[in-house]
């Protein structure tokens, strides 16, 4: 399924008004959109999550688990974010929490050390203040909030530590066999097999917020190819991991 997500994420972008060139600094060009609305955000954060899912299923087949998690915990944050906007498109207007979070995405970065001394310093929106819109969008769907919460928490913790190099994710790389750390691709084929089990688990949550933009845009043609492979994902049972060895 992950190859059809590229698809998905071009019709969405196909929707806004093409990228023209703008001067950059100190010379040539970069590529930007004309508007800076909700819609380019998504997009923007829709190619970055695709594309690290993608880059994530590659690292579990090369054996880099650690580093795969590492990439799954910003693969899931895309997502939250889209689902975060989402919220404010389908109803009809924004909270303040959403409509400063899109101001800081397109707010340039600093050109020098001296320009970055200069500006004051921001707070972006917490991911907790992200994470409510997913709690009100459940509540109206008659999902339980205080579930969504633990789980969003024990894997928001889990992920974490791969980011943050907690002492787990290096010891997960040292083998009893040659007493050193594997830091060229894990022996373990269980170990491989798992980490393309996370990538499956956060499967659900990229094409779960590509159908909220869809649906947020009345795309239904699309909203209809999206929920029907999240239902085929869903019945795949691809997340559980019983398909992998013992070692």
């Amino acid at each position: 399924m992950i190859t059809a997500l590229p698809a998905w994420v071009d019709e969405l972008a196909s929707r806004l008004p093409a990228p023209v060139k703008v001067p950059a600094v100190p010379r040539g060009f970069r590529w930007a959109y004309p508007v800076e609305t909700a819609d380019v955000v998504q997009v923007g954060k829709a190619v970055r999550m695709v594309s690290g899912i993608a880059a994530a299923l590659h690292l579990a087949d090369l054996g880099f688990t650690v580093e795969c998690g590492t990439l799954l915990r910003a693969v899931s944050d895309f997502a939250s974010e889209i689902m975060f906007l989402a919220e404010g498109l389908i109803e009809g207007r924004m909270t303040k929490e959403q409509t400063k979070f899109i101001r800081d995405y397109f707010k340039p970065l600093p050109n020098s050390a001296r320009e970055l001394a200069q500006r004051k310093r921001e707070r972006y929106v917490a991911r907790t203040d992200i994470h409510k819109a997913q709690h009100r969008l459940a509540a109206k769907a008659g999902v339980s909030t205080a579930a969504l919460g633990e789980v969003l928490g024990l894997l928001t913790k889990g992920y974490d530590s791969y980011v943050h190099g907690a002492y787990e994710s290096a010891m997960e790389l040292f083998t009893g066999r040659t007493g050193r750390f594997m830091m060229t691709g894990h022996e373990s084929l269980r170990h491989r097999c798992m980490a393309k089990v996370s990538v499956a688990g956060k499967l659900h949550e990229v094409v779960g917020a590509l159908e909220l933009m869809a649906l947020s845009r009345r795309l239904a043609p699309l909203s209809a190819t999206i929920y029907r492979a999240r239902h085929e994902l869903e019945a795949s049972n691809e997340e559980s991991g019983a398909d992998c060895p013992d070692e």
